[in-house]
């Protein structure tokens, strides 16, 4: 199981969006020889995750209860996918969050939670744009779990640049740099 990355449902979420995720996150990290795997039950979202003054939920609840769902069963990775809106702190909403691991340790397990609802276009009463969307989602999820491979926030033009709005996520690339990249494969590279 170390070398698997699980994709997890949060919530009601249309299935040929976590497919179709999990086909490009193998492109992604091909390179890097992690699988993608998808957990078959969902998770559902709990009201009390839920702040009914800002209409959103509260990423790092949300992001608890999955690390306390998963916690038994010892996944490496997981990555959980919701199409609901998300907030963290005092930031109005947030594309994802990670808990990113004190230190990177082989035995350690991390999770990720990103939301797809600000990614689509008609979220902001646009046309839908299938393929611009899932790129967004593609990016967000890369994004996300290199945090939860100890990787920070990058300044190089790298998909570990912070996005504080739709266009950065659109402007960053959906790769790592090479500064990031070997970082990525030095540490797969003590899995084996």
């Amino acid at each position: 199981m170390k070398n698997i990355v699980h994709l997890q449902r949060i919530g009601e979420l249309d299935l040929a969006i976590i497919l179709k995720l999990k086909k490009n996150l193998q492109w992604a990290f091909k390179e890097f020889s992690l699988s993608i795997k998808i957990i078959e039950e969902e998770i559902p979202l709990e009201d009390s995750s839920y702040n009914q003054i800002r209409h959103q939920y509260d990423a790092s609840l949300v992001l608890r209860k999955i690390k306390n769902y998963v916690k038994e069963k010892q996944y490496f990775r997981v990555l959980g996918v919701m199409d609901k809106d998300i907030y963290s702190g005092f930031l109005n909403f947030v594309f994802g969050i990670a808990l990113k691991p004190f230190r990177v340790d082989l035995k350690v397990s991390s999770v990720a939670i990103i939301s797809i609802t600000r990614l689509r276009e008609s979220f902001y009463r646009r046309s839908d744009d299938n393929s611009l969307f899932e790129l967004r989602v593609l990016k967000e999820a890369i994004h996300e779990l290199g945090h939860t491979f100890g990787l920070e926030h990058c300044n190089n033009f790298c998909i570990m640049q912070f996005s504080n709005s739709l266009a950065d996520t659109d402007e960053k690339p959906s790769q790592f740099c090479d500064i990031c990249s070997k970082r990525l494969l030095k540490f797969v590279k003590k899995l084996k």
